[in-house]
């Protein structure tokens, strides 16, 4: 046949190509593509921390949207996948949060929260202490 010696070549380059496909990343980025938009932020009295109330979005196509709270020492670089709500960090459960300081030792978060009964176990998750700082939840009712 003439073209024998053509088939194999054809072959060898289509399985190549299709080996290379498997080393792109079709995901749509992670948590250095994410758009992190800050809604408040609050420094402790004694200026030692920072509480952040965030949303973020990203993953492409497959995409995700979520608001959460963040603490961290002052000067620390935020990390959206280290919220104090949720066991899912990016699980859109929590919305409408708001941080305040009663004190050096004590942080305040008030949200609102999906009830539906897919987020029952996720919503259970909250962080209790961060930093030697208690943290105190207060869920608002929907009116508010």
């Amino acid at each position: 046949m003439c073209f024998s010696g053509k088939i194999p070549v054809l072959g060898l380059m289509l399985c190549l190509s299709m080996l290379s496909l498997g080393c792109i990343d079709f995901s749509g980025g992670g948590p250095d593509t994410d758009k992190i938009e800050i809604i408040g932020e609050e420094k402790s009295p004694n200026g030692k921390f920072v509480a952040t109330s965030f949303s973020c979005s990203g993953g492409g196509a497959a995409g995700y949207f979520y608001f959460n709270v963040n603490l961290r020492k002052a000067g620390e670089k935020l990390d959206q996948r280290d919220g104090l709500l949720g066991k899912h960090k990016t699980w859109k459960a929590f919305a409408d949060i708001e941080v305040k300081w009663i004190d050096d030792e004590n942080l305040e978060v008030s949200y609102k929260q999906s009830n539906s009964p897919d987020y029952k176990e996720n919503n259970a998750i909250k962080v209790e202490s961060k930093h030697g700082i208690k943290i105190h939840y207060v869920t608002k009712e929907k009116g508010r």
